[in-house]
């Protein structure tokens, strides 16, 4: 495991990863790069003015917020867990915000500063953004535009959100022309634009929703209908935009000589639905094969990409709806066909989702931030005045176990509707309660999908009858439920039509959950013994040493790392069988003891799961509480 990069991101942000073809020479050739990269821009700013949406000018745009109106916010509860979350951050100090680190957080603070003032009118928050804003001025100098797309966003929307124009007209005058200048500041051999047009994975995604950002600020739609036209191709319209250059490896496209940025529905390989997948980002984990490598990319990759359909929305584009719901095909892919839900800095994506798709991903409030947004479950969650956003409610907590009821007789004849057979795992970036294991069963329709009314979902423990669980809706594909160590769990699930007509049930395997202390792992490196009585057995492991490691064995699909997370808290590679699988962040602003940090699902058999600390600067504590692990009975 020699040899392994700073961090998962950072991995997928190199130059040359995966081998990357770029068109654009390397440092040795400098100066040839910049004079290439001025005449390609030049010609990109022509060929934008082509591209105008003639309905929507620079006077409608110019009243349109970047992203939210503070009108809107201020019909947002100012009590619950989704408030509390985001004040608290607003209450922090911005600290020393560095437009050229890819991998700080003071811009999140900004945002939820912004926010929190919108919400309340409070004026020191609005003078902690300004000064924010005009500390942030140059310090995207000797960094990429990775780190730029990631900072920027969240600076521009609180900007819009505080009213920069009315709040301090003199700076907002210096503000405007800096952000137009970053469109086209070169930054390591590229610009924002050069990386939008040409970089269909999560640096161009980041790219493009800093992109629409500054163009939303500035009211100019001769550069947002530019962006909408590149996104556009990203998510599959090659008759759009087909202007990306994909890396050598493409296994993972449907149809390689016409690469997309997101497979096309229907889209199979060697029999396999690969449907919504991101292949620029998928290769990143390795080419093609089934079960695919475990790789975080495409999350990242979906952190610029949601933003930016968001801003296009906002902007008056039908961004979420292009190619067949392409970002939704994404998502069911990593969620359905992967079995990568969304965990740690992802977990905001799941109320946009939800607010976009009327989907049931969202996880319980407080939800963490990303690299790029985040208090989505704030910001679309409901509103004071009773009303919400015409979403499911939130994904319950794991529910106790069901009480046996009747089994309804539907009506005689077939059904127009079916299921796929229900597949479980440990779910990631989850509580739970003490004595329990929490189990994420799901599964997919199959059928004519307008006909359908509901789905029945059931549980046998030990080999007993079956009951009924109750779902978060009438059509919900999944649910969370406690289940206890050591007992046997099998789920069933049947569809029923609008005519009340049952499906065959569908049944998954017997599953049994353990739950393995941290006695039970192998460290090596620095480790001290913490107590604390919401602990699993009252103890944990924990490390503030850089390389220190933890690896424990199991054998099954699907186990879950059971730890802390808190203020003090910082990020650790997570290896699968000596390969690098992701890197967690178990940061949060408040200490949150028996977390779910990281849920792994693979193949049956024996395995071994290493974590390697990274003793993150000003949080380095890391701490391993126990392990869940499922088995096949």
């Amino acid at each position: 495991m020699s040899g392994i990069p700073p961090n998962g991101a950072q991995r997928a942000s190199r130059q040359a990863a995966g081998g990357v073809t770029h068109g654009l020479p390397r440092r040795n050739r400098h100066r040839s790069v910049i004079v290439v990269g001025q005449v390609i821009l030049g010609a990109t700013l022509i060929v934008s003015q082509l591209f105008v949406d003639p309905g929507l000018d620079s006077a409608e745009a110019a009243t349109r917020p970047v992203l939210v109106s503070a009108a809107t916010l201020r019909t947002k509860p100012m009590s619950g867990p989704a408030w509390r979350g985001l004040k608290s951050i607003a209450d922090q100090t911005v600290g020393t915000l560095i437009l050229s680190d890819q991998d700080e957080n003071s811009d999140i603070t900004v945002l939820a500063k912004a926010l929190v003032f919108a919400r309340t009118g409070t004026a020191r928050y609005r003078t902690a953004v300004i000064a924010a804003l005009k500390a942030a001025k140059g310090t995207e100098v000797g960094g990429r535009t990775l780190a730029l797309g990631r900072n920027l966003p969240s600076l521009v929307i609180a900007a819009d959100l505080i009213s920069l124009k009315t709040a301090d007209p003199a700076f907002d005058q210096q503000f405007r022309p800096w952000l137009r200048s970053l469109l086209t500041k070169v930054l390591d051999e590229q610009t924002l634009i050069m990386t939008h047009e040409k970089r269909p994975n999560n640096w161009g995604t980041h790219a493009g929703a800093a992109r629409v950002a500054i163009a939303a600020y500035l009211g100019d739609t001769a550069q947002i209908a530019r962006a909408a036209k590149v996104f556009q191709g990203f998510v599959g319209s090659r008759a759009t935009y087909a202007g990306f250059r994909y890396g050598d490896d493409l296994t993972w496209q449907c149809t390689a000589a016409r690469p997309v940025g997101i497979n096309p529905v229907g889209c199979k390989k060697a029999g396999i639905l690969i449907d919504g997948v991101i292949p620029d980002d998928m290769r990143r984990g390795g080419s093609f094969r089934w079960p695919p490598s475990g790789t975080g990319y495409p999350w990242e990759s979906l952190q610029g990409a949601l933003l930016q359909a968001e801003l296009l929305r906002v902007a008056g584009y039908d961004s979420w709806n292009w190619e067949n719901k392409a970002l939704l095909r994404a998502v069911r892919f990593l969620y359905n066909r992967a079995k990568w839900p969304a965990t740690a800095d992802d977990e905001w994506q799941t109320w946009l989702l939800d607010a976009r798709y009327g989907t049931s991903y969202k996880l319980a409030a407080p939800v963490r931030f990303g690299k790029n947004f985040g208090f989505t479950d704030w910001i679309y969650g409901p509103s004071v005045s009773g009303g919400t956003d015409p979403t499911p409610a939130p994904t319950p907590a794991p529910t106790p176990a069901p009480t046996p009821t009747p089994i309804p007789t539907p009506v005689s004849g077939a059904a127009t509707v079916g299921t796929t057979g229900p597949s479980t795992r440990i779910p990631g970036g989850t509580s739970f309660t003490a004595g329990t294991v929490p189990l994420y069963t799901s599964w997919k329709l199959t059928g004519d999908a307008t006909t359908l009314a509901r789905y029945q979902l059931q549980q046998s423990i030990d080999g007993g009858s079956y009951a009924n669980l109750k779902l978060a809706s009438a059509t919900a594909t999944s649910a969370v439920v406690a289940t206890v160590p050591g007992r046997d769990y099998r789920y069933r699930v049947r569809a029923f039509d609008k005519l009340d007509r049952a499906s065959a049930w569908v049944r998954g395997p017997t599953l049994t959950a353990s739950v393995a202390q941290e006695t039970a792992a192998t460290y090596t490196g620095t480790w001290v013994t913490a107590s604390h009585s919401d602990y699993l057995g009252g103890k944990a492991r924990a490390s503030q040493t850089k390389g220190s490691e933890v690896t424990f064995a199991f054998n099954g699909p699907s186990v879950g790392l059971v730890g802390p997370t808190g203020p003090t808290r910082g990020k650790a590679y997570v290896f699968l069988d000596g390969e690098l699988l992701i890197t967690i962040d178990t940061y949060s602003s408040s200490f949150r003891a028996r977390r779910i940090l990281q849920t792994i699902f693979t193949s049956d058999g024996s395995h071994t799961v290493t974590v390697r600390a990274l003793g993150t600067s000003g949080r380095p504590w890391f701490a391993v509480d126990a392990f869940f692990v499922m088995q096949r009975s």
